[in-house]
């Protein structure tokens, strides 16, 4: 029982700090624009500004309702969790776009003769994300009309060879990825000097889980749900 509560209060926490007050935006905004970042996260890389975003759907999906969104100026991010981009204008039809960095594949940089570089790729959708659950993923190019996308394109890729190694060593997305410092063992018979008897004495035992379910539990559950929901259908999509 414990342990499928500490999960649903997982799925509750992941809930509120993802919750928007739009529905087709994951990103939450501060008053000022600027991103509020979910526990972890840290901002690595801005783009200069006049980024266009350009998501559609893949040609070969043969879909007969395609999904297309364009956006020609604003900002694109990169945190150590995500791919975020924000409109210098938003708009009600479109006012933030986010994937996890590990949702991105088979990414490459178009140049061409006469107009700025892009750079872009696949991505699988997240749940909630406002791309219809019946389109199993979508491609994303950003371009970059004042330069900056050999920096972007580094960062990304750097970033998820991080987080390939992280998920290899069982780490959560949100860890740091840099290694620990290295183990200098202290005095024989000091508190750091290994994992003697006062040390298994010092061990506190963990916190008795809560009697009630946190504020807006049913509200999350619902959600969360709805998410489930969302990701068989596009997984059933991938497979048709």
């Amino acid at each position: 029982m414990t342990d499928q509560f500490l999960a649903e209060q997982h799925t509750w926490i992941l809930f509120r700090n993802s919750q928007s007050d739009e529905a087709d935006s994951w990103v939450m905004l501060t008053r000022d624009g600027e991103i509020v970042p979910i526990p972890g996260e840290k901002i690595l890389h801005t783009s200069r500004p006049r980024v266009g975003i350009d998501i559609s759907t893949p040609r070969e999906l043969n879909i007969a309702n395609p999904f297309s969104l364009k956006c020609d100026n604003g900002i694109a991010y990169i945190t150590n969790e995500r791919v975020i981009y924000l409109p210098a204008r938003p708009s009600e039809g479109f006012k933030s776009f986010f994937t996890p960095v590990l949702n991105f594949t088979d990414t490459h940089v178009h140049s061409s003769w006469i107009g700025p570089w892009s750079w872009g790729g696949t991505v699988r959708p997240v749940p909630g994300g406002g791309i219809p659950a019946h389109i199993p993923r979508v491609e994303v190019k950003f371009t970059f009309r004042d330069g900056g996308h050999s920096d972007f394109q580094t960062k990304f890729e750097w970033l998820k060879e991080r987080l390939h190694h992280a998920q290899e060593l069982g780490l959560a997305p949100g860890q740091n990825l840099e290694p620990p410092p290295p183990y200098e063992p202290g005095p024989v018979g000091s508190p750091t000097g290994g994992a003697g008897v006062g040390a298994h004495q010092q061990q506190q035992p963990p916190p008795p889980a809560p009697n009630e379910p946190p504020p807006d539990y049913e509200q999350a559950q619902s959600q969360a749900v709805t998410m489930r929901l969302e990701e068989r259908m596009r997984e059933e999509a991938e497979r048709q």
